[in-house]
């Protein structure tokens, strides 16, 4: 069949397709819309069904997967290893082919590069023994435990040393009969002998060594240097003595003392059966009991006892003194003066009189009609009261102090504190600050239009004023004076609790003799009305 090539349109003519340079369009086509015919396309699954694998035995296995494609290659198991492993017969080795483990079961010495060992000139095979050793010239050991003896040197030779169950046995430089030994009695318990760190001859209980012949040859005890053998009566220069018992002079003897568990025992200057002595109550805590720096006999607690009417009191059996309602009569002071008052310890005083001045956080009295009294300086008749009866039940009222001196404004019962600086009578009449804050003003009765207004010839105050209690009775609003800058007139004084230079002053001098003032305090919380006007003013509100 003959091949043709395919024709394409160009510039609408029909031309062949220059197959080395030219390129069929397929846009819009797929390998579907062809026939394969005997030329298979490529897939998966066609190549993977072209492709198989054979486990030819052995260890470990080898399988394909057609589907995926994958080749599984699985190792020996620890089983087949082990089946291919095993040990020499008299090797000394084992083996457990079930679990891998290889050991060791005797060894022989045959199997072995090295089979014995020679100490000294002594050859001794892998579980031989031998009962000597021979060649060894010396042996270094904390002990020699196991064999019957030791010997160092040649049998009975001179200087030879023979350690056996006799103890330690020297020949000597003569090889000769005799011999020194060394052994032990049975001990009791552990025992150790030292050596002294220095050369010469070891005494024993035969030895005997003159004094001359020791480098030390006496013992001090305390000062007193004692030659061995020798004896002393007395000892000096102790700091102290540790001994069940010690006893000063001859036992029993006259003026003899002993120091015991029981305590300190005086015999007396009669040397007889009765002894004085001195010993303790088991104590509890430390204890310390000084001698005075005095001469003179010890008083035991019987013996002590207090004087009648003293206030004193005495347990003979513990020592304690003690008081009780030491009486006046007894006492250096029995009194102490408040102001220009005596009071008696135990005494009492209603009046304190001749006080200059009392300092207190707070300073209260009865009320009703007695109140706070505050009397003149000069003249005693003359008294103003403060008196809160007219306060309802457990009611507190609080008066605050304006930054002013002047006097108080009276208001009568039927008048009435209506507002802010503004009194108002019963009839309406009413008296206010002035709006300028100079002075006040006085409305007429019945709310009429005309007004009294009173001010100050000037708004800055140029001294102290002093706000002074007037010579009459009822609802009146007085005039000032000045205020003395060290308020020698004043009577009674209310500081301010922050600021000590903040200070009101009361005072009775515009009081007539034998006149008492009472001022009350109204059933309302409020500010003390005061004025600062240069000339007197009376005015009846009610």
């Amino acid at each position: 069949m003959a091949t043709r090539k395919a024709i394409c349109l160009v510039s609408g003519l029909f031309e062949e397709v220059n197959t080395p340079t030219d390129k069929l369009d397929f846009a819009g086509n797929s390998t579907s819309d062809l026939t394969e015919g005997t030329n298979e396309y490529f897939t998966n699954a066609r190549a993977r069904g072209a492709i198989s694998v054979t486990d030819s035995g052995g260890d470990g296995s080898l399988s394909y997967n057609s589907t995926s494609g994958v080749i599984t290659y699985t190792g020996p198991s620890a089983s087949e290893v082990r089946a291919h492993l095993s040990v020499a017969t008299g090797s000394g080795l084992t083996y457990n082919s079930t679990s891998g483990e290889f050991g060791t079961n005797a060894i022989p010495n045959s199997q072995l590069a090295n089979d014995d060992i020679t100490i000294g000139t002594t050859a001794i095979a892998l579980g031989a023994s031998s009962t000597t050793l021979g060649g060894l010239t010396s042996v270094t050991s904390t002990n020699l435990i196991g064999s019957t003896s030791v010997l160092i040197g040649t049998a009975d030779a001179a200087n030879s040393i023979l350690l056996n169950s006799t103890g330690i046995v020297f020949e000597g430089s003569t090889a000769n009969d005799f011999e020194t030994t060394l052994n032990v009695v049975d001990p009791t318990a552990d025992r150790a002998l030292n050596l002294p760190d220095n050369s010469g001859t070891l005494l024993s209980t035969g030895s005997s060594i003159a004094n001359a012949n020791l480098a030390n040859s006496t013992i001090t005890v305390g000062t007193t240097s004692i030659a061995l053998g020798a004896s002393s009566t007395t000892l000096d220069g102790l700091t102290s003595v540790i001994s069940t018992a010690v006893t000063i002079g001859a036992t029993d003897a006259a003026n003899s003392i002993l120091l015991n568990s029981s305590g300190i025992t005086f015999e007396g200057s009669g040397a007889d059966a009765h002894e004085t002595t001195l010993s303790v109550i088991n104590p509890d805590a430390d204890r310390a009991i000084n001698l005075p720096n005095l001469s003179g006999t010890v008083a035991l607690l019987e013996s002590l006892s207090v004087a009648t009417g003293s206030g004193l009191t005495y347990n003979n059996s513990t020592g304690e003194f003690g008081t009780s309602a030491i009486p006046n009569a007894q006492l250096a002071n029995s009194s102490i003066t408040v102001g220009s008052t005596g009071i008696a310890l135990g005494g009492t005083a209603t009046t304190i009189a001749g006080l200059t001045s009392i300092t207190s956080a707070a300073v209260i009295t009865n009320g009703g009609t007695s109140g706070i009294a505050i009397r003149d300086a000069t003249d005693a008749t003359k008294i103003a009261r403060f008196s809160s009866a007219s306060i309802t039940t457990s009611t507190t009222r609080t008066y605050t102090f304006p930054d002013a001196n002047g006097t108080f404004a009276l208001l009568g019962t039927a008048n009435a504190f209506t507002g802010a600086n503004t009194f108002t009578n019963t009839t309406g009449q009413t008296f206010r600050q002035a709006a300028t804050q100079d002075g006040f003003i006085i409305q007429g009765r019945g709310g009429g239009t005309s007004d009294f207004a009173v001010t100050m010839t000037t708004a800055t105050l140029t001294a102290n004023r002093t706000i002074t209690f007037p010579d009459l009775a009822g609802n009146v609003l007085l005039d000032t004076s000045t205020l003395p800058s060290t308020f020698s007139d004043a009577n009674f004084r209310v500081q301010d609790n922050g600021d000590a230079t903040k200070q009101l002053a009361f005072e009775c001098s515009g009081i007539t003799t034998s006149t008492t003032r009472t001022l009350t305090v109204p059933d309302e919380n409020g500010t003390i009305a005061t004025q600062d006007f240069t000339t007197a003013l009376a005015i009846a509100l009610g």
